[in-house]
């Protein structure tokens, strides 16, 4: 599942702009190519999360959600070589966001973190039934 969608990016650029990233001519984005996008910067997203969380997010977080659309359109423009400095800047706290959520420095708010064999919650100790004590080792 997408953490952000064709419609989210047009919600930040014109339709005409998303044509001219994805096509060599034409008013109509190529979808294929917006979904590579995507998928690129959802696969980012998913390596730095996926030590903490549960993958897929379900539902997707507006945070994660904003993140896919700035790496997202970081890539678009970067296979046209012409990449903004804004979205270079997006993507490089896109990317520095990640690395503290893996550091656990910082948290996916609505996201269900994955308890791992690390986590401590708690300690358990047992043993085997006593043997000796001070008055059976009086007898021996």
């Amino acid at each position: 599942m997408a953490y952000c969608t064709e419609n989210d990016l047009l919600s930040l650029i014109p339709q005409q702009e998303l044509a001219e990233l994805t096509t060599d001519s034409g008013d109509i984005p190529d979808s294929q190519v917006v979904t590579e996008a995507i998928d690129r910067a959802d696969a980012e997203i998913d390596a730095y999360l996926g030590s903490r969380y549960a993958l897929p997010l379900e539902p997707v977080p507006d945070q994660v959600m904003g993140l896919s659309m700035d790496m997202a359109l970081y890539h678009l423009y970067s296979r046209r070589s012409v990449a903004p400095p804004v979205r270079r800047q997006k993507y490089e706290a896109a990317l520095s966001f990640l690395k503290q959520i893996a550091a656990g420095e910082a948290v996916v708010a609505g996201a269900n973190e994955l308890l791992t064999e690390n986590a401590q919650v708690g300690s358990e100790f047992s043993s085997a039934t006593r043997i000796f004590s001070r008055t059976t080792q009086e007898n021996w």
